[in-house]
């Protein structure tokens, strides 16, 4: 019984949520629609993107499960309460269950293969396999370098709503002849929700840092935080949420700009900027742990709202869209 208990604990849910819907959110309401418009045809339908959205929150949810294998030790100190690996779940179940994701990702990226239109792209037999690999990597040796652990980590999250641009790039190439401008916004605005993946999700693993000081330090992981102290590594973090406050507000003043519905600008203050310049603040004033855990409680808001933000316009009737890509 406490087994099932700790099951949604070590899936991760909502974070595979939010994968999803960052995968989900710009191409069937910004790509697609743009390609749609402009008399093209685009590669994936309702099946096809499934089974990609599908290999992408498997490969999130494995790399999720073998982080906890892998940090089973760590957070022991830092989260006792809350340890699922070796204390709920027995460690070898954990390794069979992230084996067990690994081979289904494969599988799923080899139907993605051979459902793709002729001349046949090869990219999901190396890119779904890769990505796991390099969250394996991460989880096993680099979470506990300084920096480059965490621009991996977040190169990989800003990845996943960047892959249907290149799955549509013949679509995109030819709806740009018709309507370039168009075309232009909308693939500018798939790498924005690219972009502000990566950012925050680059913030969050450097304040992740800071918060499990104490049980990196005692399990020999030497993160910039154990390796130059708190003190020092506060003054990257602080720096980037500084500069994703900054570009939150230039991101207001463009939408201002450009004709975005007074509601969108409020809600992007509300819920992007103030949240920024609050973990900002609380990076630098932090002198507990409970500091850096609310700053990432913040984050994780400007991650859910900006998923929704972001899009410059919805559809008249955004429940009769949403059946349409569930049909």
């Amino acid at each position: 019984m406490n087994q099932l208990l700790a099951l949604p604990r070590l899936l991760r849910l909502p974070n595979l949520v939010i994968v999803f819907l960052s995968q989900w959110l710009p191409y069937w309401f910004v790509l697609r629609p743009a390609i749609l418009k402009a008399g093209g045809i685009p590669v994936l339908n309702a099946h096809s993107f499934g089974l990609i959205a599908t290999a992408t929150v498997l490969t999130t949810l494995a790399g999720y499960v073998i982080n906890d294998y892998f940090d089973r030790e760590i957070d022991a100190i830092n989260r006792p309460n809350r340890v699922v690996v070796g204390k709920l779940i027995p460690s070898g179940i954990v390794l069979m269950i992230y084996l067990g994701i690994t081979v289904l990702v494969h599988l799923v990226a080899l139907r993605i293969f051979f459902l793709l239109p002729h001349p046949r792209a090869f990219w999901p037999l190396f890119v779904f396999p890769l990505v796991s690999f390099f969250l394996f990597l991460y989880a096993w040796q680099m979470k506990c370098t300084p920096i480059m652990g965490n621009v991996l980590v977040s190169l990989m999250c800003g990845a996943a709503p960047a892959i249907p641009v290149f799955l549509e790039d013949r679509a995109i190439w030819l709806a740009s002849f018709l309507q370039p401008e168009a075309m232009h916004q909308a693939t500018g605005l798939v790498w924005l929700y690219a972009t502000f993946a990566f950012a925050t999700n680059l913030l969050r693993e450097q304040v992740k840092d800071l918060e499990d000081f104490q049980g990196d330090a005692a399990c020999g992981c030497t993160t910039l935080a154990v390796l130059k102290g708190p003190r020092f590594a506060k003054k990257p973090a602080g720096f980037l949420g500084l500069t994703v406050s900054t570009l939150i507000g230039l991101l207001l003043f463009f939408w201002s700009q450009t004709g975005a519905p007074e509601w969108q600008i409020g809600a992007g203050t509300l819920f992007l900027l103030i949240p920024a310049l609050i973990t900002t603040g609380l990076i630098y004033t932090a002198t507990k742990k409970r500091h850096f855990t609310l700053a990432s409680l913040f984050i994780k808001i400007i991650m859910l709202a900006g998923l929704f933000l972001l899009l410059r316009s919805w559809p008249d009737d955004p429940i009769a869209a949403i059946r349409l890509v569930l049909r």
